[in-house]
């Protein structure tokens, strides 16, 4: 079997691995086993597939390991403007849970009161997709 069947092979098997996961690394490093196919087709050395591939995989892996560390700061400055606004419930479910509309969509809800109440309420928190909020009294 030539370098060029087994650099497909190992492309193939890395993408279904990852499809299985869905990190996306493994994505990154079939796309370098890719470049290795395509580097012996070309006819270069072992050697030169070897290091193209893992160049590639190491330089995407560590471009997405970037673009996820940015993304996690975006959106925690996301949350952070969240935090303080307001929003109506209409009703709780059995678990505790509201559906409410938030910034145009859909959103689940957790009341931080033990007795959650219908009505006008704050966000306190934002965990995931999840809108932690407190009732906001109408009395003053």
């Amino acid at each position: 079997m030539s370098n060029f069947s087994l650099w497909l092979v190992l492309a193939g098997i890395l993408l279904i691995a990852e499809i299985t996961t869905g990190t996306f690394y493994l994505l990154m490093v079939s796309l370098g086993a890719a470049v290795g196919a395509l580097m012996a087709y070309l006819g270069y050395g072992l050697e030169s597939q070897i290091a193209t591939a893992a160049v590639l995989a190491v330089a995407g892996s560590l471009l997405l390991r970037n673009r996820s560390i940015n993304r996690s700061k975006t959106d925690k400055q996301h949350d952070v403007l969240d935090i303080g606004n307001k929003l109506q419930v209409t009703s709780w479910d059995a678990n505790g849970r509201a559906s409410v509309q938030y910034r145009g969509a859909n959103w689940a809800a957790e009341s931080t009161e033990s007795t959650p109440v219908t009505g006008l309420h704050q966000i306190v928190d934002v965990q995931g997709n999840i809108l932690k909020v407190k009732s906001v009294s109408t009395h003053a």
